[in-house]
């Protein structure tokens, strides 16, 4: 029987690298999206090409009513949950004197509090179905780096790490793992990221990694290979954490 995923922000990006990957591995897989909706189609196109169930579900995480309207439609057309991936996340950056409550709240909502949520409402179907499966964070390199101008996402990255690893401790009872990935510079296509080569000065492999590498290490902590792993970040940024930025980034 196929193991049944549910990727939150699957609609674009990372999370939607990762659905793809799960998908031709084999597995059945739901995704959440707010305003995606063009690439969460492309998500049940390719289901539909491989035979394999799939799910949109559309959602804001930052609000805890569409939280239960998601799992509640998720329970209805899958029952269970083996692999709950979540990815969902907003990344604004701000100088720390110019950052206003709206980019707090909404990085604070959607990265934070819809993490916990939609991960609490995960880790529930999987203890009532008696099921051992694996809930992986997407985090970000951010946790651990100081760049400029991402006060509240980086720190918010860094309480959603150590959230998994509480998150870990206590479902280990349940056989269920926990674990964080944490992507640096991603090749998404998104217009708010900068020139590649710019950023090569600090990272030492001189390569962006893509969403298809994310989603393979996630399949990865889903595999046997992993069944001791819990409680871990993996972090996949090109060595981008070994070096620090120019002093002239911080307004020296």
């Amino acid at each position: 029987m196929a193991k049944k995923a549910f990727v939150t922000g699957g609609g674009t990006g990372i999370g939607k690298g990762i659905a793809e990957v799960l998908l031709k591995n084999g597995y059945d897989v739901a995704v959440s999206y707010n305003s995606s909706s063009s690439g969460a189609e492309e998500v049940l196109e390719l289901a539909n090409r491989l035979g394999r169930k799939a799910a949109a579900l559309k959602g804001n995480i930052a609000d805890t009513k569409d939280i239960a309207k998601i799992f509640s439609e998720y329970r209805k057309s899958f029952g269970t949950i083996d692999l709950f991936v979540n990815n969902a996340g907003v990344t604004l950056k701000s100088k720390f004197l110019e950052t206003s409550e709206e980019i707090f709240d909404s990085v604070c909502n959607v990265d934070f509090k819809g993490a916990f949520f939609c991960m609490q409402e995960a880790a529930k179907i999987m203890v009532e179905n008696n099921t051992k499966g694996n809930i992986i964070v997407i985090s970000s390199n951010n946790a651990k780096a100081h760049f400029a101008d991402v006060s509240v996402y980086a720190s918010v990255k860094t309480a959603v790490s150590k959230l998994s690893e509480h998150i870990a401790i206590e479902l280990a009872q349940y056989g269920i793992r926990v674990n964080t990935v944490a992507p640096g510079w991603t090749d998404t296509g998104s217009s708010r990221l900068d020139d590649k080569e710019s950023t090569y000065y600090k990272v030492p492999l001189k390569r962006w990694t893509t969403p298809e590498e994310i989603g393979k290490t996630v399949l990865f902590l889903d595999s046997d290979a992993a069944l001791s792993i819990t409680g871990t970040t993996i972090t996949i940024d090109g060595g981008a954490l070994l070096v620090s930025d120019k002093r002239e980034r911080y307004g020296y």
